[in-house]
């Protein structure tokens, strides 16, 4: 440990995430659990805390609907449970878009130890630059990293909106909602306290008494608005092209370098610039979802919550 540490200082690695897999029979499962900054503790990352805040809603909701003894219909089980409040729907949707972060995340990382291992393999560890067909994948997965982290972005807007008494339908983005406040009439509230004691929100350069996105959260989506809105990832020729360099190379040890140009002089690795702002959201949602108010304990099920249950009969095989 002591030794990987040192490597890892003196290259300046970075740890992105936890990676939990196994076999469940027979099928491969896979979960990412993002490293927050600041933490020590990464068993539980902030799609798991906004998960658990859509289940016990769910819980407390459905409570005493499934007391009968006739069991329900599979249909009718399904209609309740799709009954969703706005903060449960809201907390569930937050939840599956960071899973969803998680998830281009793995892919990328995924993605940059394959092209490390071929070039390697291939001996073009000098900066010489090439790709294959998968470069389509990366450009999917950072198209895809973009969306959802905009989606949660928004999705947790809403949230703050039905929170402050504003319609969440009508107030469904952060610009949205960002507008519709004014000094003179802030709500007290605990999550929106929290994007403006973390810089996300600011008071307006140009417009007295209103707010404007600041901060990470309007960095982020200029990126996430030229990417999504403007033109894909992959669009400029730098970006086509990855390469293998040193980073130790006495050691042996190099790593993979894909370029992102955000603007006509800026050129960046896009893992570099993706893993930033991961671990700037997880540590943003993590917060807000400590913030809330709502129970963030993970479910636990007992025999009562059982609505329904199927098995299937088991026969012991000759011997």
């Amino acid at each position: 440990m002591e030794q990987l540490q040192a490597v890892a200082e003196a290259n300046k690695f970075q740890a992105v995430a936890f990676q939990r897999f196994g076999w469940t029979d027979g099928v491969y499962y896979s979960s990412w659990g993002p490293i927050i900054p600041g933490k020590k503790n990464h068993f539980e990352g902030p799609a798991d805390l906004w998960r658990s805040i859509a289940q016990n809603n769910t819980q407390s909701r459905i409570a005493g609907r499934f007391d009968s003894n006739e069991r329900p219909a599979e249909l009718a089980i399904a209609e309740i449970l799709d009954e969703k409040g706005p903060v449960e729907a809201l907390a569930d949707y937050i939840s599956l878009s960071l899973r969803a972060m998680d998830i281009s995340v793995e892919e990328i990382a995924e993605h940059y130890h394959e092209q490390l291992v071929n070039h390697m393999a291939a001996g073009r560890v000098d900066a010489e630059r090439s790709a294959d067909t998968l470069s389509k994948t990366l450009y999917a997965h950072v198209h895809s990293f973009f969306l959802h982290l905009g989606a949660a972005r928004d999705y947790l807007a809403a949230l703050v909106a039905c929170r402050v008494s504003l319609d969440p339908a009508k107030t469904d983005s952060m610009a949205k909602l960002v507008d519709k406040l004014q000094q003179e009439r802030l709500p007290d509230d605990a999550l929106l306290n929290l994007l403006f004691s973390s810089e996300n929100i600011a008071a307006h350069a140009h417009k007295k008494g209103k707010y404007s996105t600041a901060g990470w959260i309007k960095e982020v989506t200029d990126i996430r608005n030229e990417l999504i809105h403007r033109r894909p990832y992959g669009s400029r020729f730098v970006e086509r092209w990855g390469c293998a360099i040193p980073s130790q190379e006495n050691a042996g040890l190099f790593r993979y370098y894909r370029p992102m140009r955000l603007n006509a002089s800026a050129e960046h690795d896009v893992f570099d610039v993706l893993h930033r702002h991961y671990a700037r959201c997880a540590d943003l949602f993590y917060r807000a979802a400590k913030a809330s108010g709502y129970n963030t304990a993970m479910m636990h099920i007992t025999d009562k919550d059982v609505i329904s249950l199927d098995t299937e009969n088991a026969t012991k095989p000759d011997d």
